[in-house]
């Protein structure tokens, strides 16, 4: 995200380009796996305020088809079947949580803090905040960033489940290249598939959840990956995936 003069808060031409590189990766085999961070001294501020009086005017169907378009691409995030890792290398608000919260890790620099301020504007954080962090910090805790709007600090945020990772923030980027390779050298339908179940049993029972297991189960058990990893395994040898 570049929009360092405005702490990289998202305006409609940046969730416009950002759909565009999710739309295109999921075709795109060369990509194996999307890390977003941030320009200068922030990850994301959330949406750009000077927008807000334009969007507070719009009828209520309006309203719900403008923000409908910045849900889709944290959705978008969310269902890729490819690993998506935030780097959070300094403020991260509003919008900016929900989006980071839409990816698969998170790595914080030390100096980062995260904070759901919309209560001082008399709103909620409705684009995700609400529904996907409270499986992931609690609901207790949850409450505290949502109706105390109080800040959370990397340290914290990794203690109560909100981070994979803390490094310093000259680390942050190098680390999290660092993992990103580990995870070059998985195989990538199972990776994907492990992503795309996780995320349905978030929202359905056990019974439902195992039925998705197997079925995501019966789909690897026929790739050319899986077939070398039984093979490499046995030959106690490192697996070379190729994503077939």
């Amino acid at each position: 995200m570049n929009r360092p003069e405005r702490l990289n808060a998202f305006d409609e031409r940046m969730i416009r380009e950002m759909r565009g590189v999710i739309w295109r990766s999921n075709f795109d085999e060369s990509i194996r796996i999307i890390v977003i961070t941030g320009t200068g001294r922030a990850f994301c501020a959330g949406r750009d305020i000077n927008g807000l009086d334009y969007e507070n005017n719009l009828s209520t169907a309006g309203y719900r088809a403008y923000v409908r378009a910045n849900h889709e691409l944290f959705d978008d995030i969310e269902a890729i079947e490819k690993p998506v890792i935030a780097a959070v290398n300094g403020i991260c608000a509003g919008g900016g949580v929900e989006m980071a919260i839409a990816c698969d890790f998170r790595m914080a620099a030390e100096g980062a803090e995260f904070l759901l301020p919309e209560n001082q504007l008399g709103v909620i954080p409705a684009s995700g905040a609400c529904s996907r962090m409270i499986q992931m910090i609690g609901i207790g805790r949850l409450k505290e960033m949502v109706m105390a709007a109080l800040p959370v600090d990397a340290k914290e945020a990794h203690q109560i489940g909100l981070v994979n990772r803390v490094f310093p923030a000259t680390d942050l980027i190098e680390q999290t290249l660092i993992f990103a390779r580990k995870l070059l050298e998985r195989a990538p339908q199972a990776a994907g598939m492990g992503k795309h179940i996780i995320n349905m049993c978030q929202n359905v029972d056990t019974e439902t959840g195992r039925l998705l297991e197997r079925l995501g189960q019966s789909v690897l058990i026929r790739t050319k990956d899986n077939k070398e990893g039984m093979t490499a395994f046995k030959e106690k040898r490192r697996p070379q995936f190729t994503g077939d």
